[in-house]
């Protein structure tokens, strides 16, 4: 007989899922009525989120605290960080992003903390799934709310602002629920036809650059198939990724034009590489310290780097639409070797998972798309960004593992009945 599931299972597993609804920032414009946002009024959306991870993670703190012990990079990283705070060009805007950093970061701690992968890979496909669910009726009923009209107009946004967003969102909630068909084969159907969905809504998006992130993102989740099908497909599987790869660079070396074509974007990417120069010309100044956490693109001065940066680019800049340049700016080169040793020992774990471990269902397209996304948007260290939540949440889970899981085989005669861990 099938145990119940605990009460307290429930309630976490509810707020688990909350956390991820909260830092997607779903919620956001349609609470707006998808007009002007006070900072005000977003930044008191995340206490919540706040309460909540705190809670996760007094539920397990020894797991917790273990994660983090093993994941030095990241204790390096966010050390970095709070100390930027002392030669900021800010100190006082530092500080207080550094606070929410520190708070985001630890729901993803949380997330890894509490919960085994098939059920953490059920809870980012879960929030998804209310997401997905929320947008496809706003995009059919409410196209008012749900469609864009002035810019793109007729293409689904659904919870967000831009049709960028719903694309990008939507390719992780796909990821999200064919890794939880695959992981959970009692919902299979259910998570696969929820997948099927959100890849139907990033089409109509019409995000060319959520379409291309996903199409590689599930052509690493093949990978991982046939690498986990036996030895001799393993062989196979490598030496096609390998093939695959230095044709991909080739390409990208000699005929980068066919790239921006198929992702519709002129040679500059859409004024990109205006921002990156400007940025790099501005980080002559500050190579080693960066300008602070968090400062750079709310700073007015007239003689401050986003003036600069602007002046190049001949437009202003929101953020610097690259993960690693973004980086860069706040934290100087410590920062990006920092932070790209601890990237590099992700996608090892990662590699190592698509062979080895079930986890590389999840983790292989995951970082596919988090390392593509990353090339053109500031998805990396951000305050309060779903992102950056599911990015710890798995390198720390990747690191401990399911705590609960039995260490070696246990003779049947020796074995005693206990409830399933939720």
């Amino acid at each position: 007989m099938a145990r119940a599931t605990p009460y307290a299972d429930i309630l976490a597993f509810l707020a688990s899922v909350l956390i991820v609804l909260i830092y997607s920032q779903s919620w956001a414009a349609p609470m707006t009525g998808y007009g002007a946002r006070s900072a005000d009024f977003l930044r008191n959306g995340y206490y919540p989120a706040y309460a909540l991870a705190v809670g996760l993670v007094m539920i397990r703190p020894g797991t917790a605290l273990q994660a983090l012990a093993r994941s030095p990079l990241l204790i390096l990283l966010l050390a970095l960080t709070a100390a930027s705070f002392l030669w900021s060009i800010s100190p006082d805007v530092t500080l207080r992003r550094v606070m929410a950093l520190l708070f985001t970061t630890l729901g993803g701690v949380a997330l890894a903390a509490r919960w085994r992968w098939t059920t953490l890979t059920e809870i980012f496909a879960t929030a998804m799934a209310v997401m997905m669910v929320a947008s496809l009726f706003l995009g059919a009923l409410m196209p008012d709310w749900g469609r864009m009209h002035e810019i793109f107009p007729g293409a689904w946004r659904g919870l967000w602002l831009e049709k960028n967003a719903l694309g990008e969102n939507m390719g992780l909630a796909a990821l999200f629920m064919t890794a939880a068909a695959i992981m959970v084969p009692a919902r299979r159907r259910l998570w696969l036809i929820c997948a099927a969905v959100a890849s139907a809504l990033v089409i109509l998006s019409t995000s060319k650059t959520g379409l291309v992130v996903l199409i590689l993102s599930f052509a690493s989740m093949g990978f991982v198939a046939l690498v986990k099908a036996g030895p001799k497909r393993a062989i196979v599987g490598t030496w096609l990724a390998v093939v695959v790869l230095c044709a991909a660079l080739l390409v990208v070396v000699t005929r980068s034009d066919l790239i921006f074509e198929l992702l519709g974007k002129d040679a500059t990417l859409t004024g990109r590489t205006e921002i990156w120069s400007g940025i790099l010309h501005q980080m002559q100044q500050r190579p080693w310290t960066g300008f602070g956490y968090g400062v750079v693109w709310d700073d007015a001065s007239p003689g401050g780097p986003a003036a600069w940066i602007a002046h190049e680019a001949k437009f202003s800049a929101a953020h610097a639409h690259s993960g690693w340049l973004e980086v860069y700016l706040a934290l100087g080169l410590p920062g990006v070797i920092v932070f790209g040793a601890w990237f590099i020992e992700m996608w090892g774990r990662s590699l190592w998972a698509a062979y080895a471990r079930p986890a590389g269902w999840l983790l292989m397209p995951m970082m596919t798309a988090y390392t593509l996304t990353m090339l053109t948007e500031s998805i990396t260290m951000n305050w309060h960004n779903l992102r950056w939540v599911l990015f710890v949440a798995l390198a720390l889970k990747a690191v401990i593992g399911d705590q609960d899981a039995p260490a070696r085989a246990v003779p049947a005669s020796r074995r005693t009945r206990r409830p399933r861990p939720f």
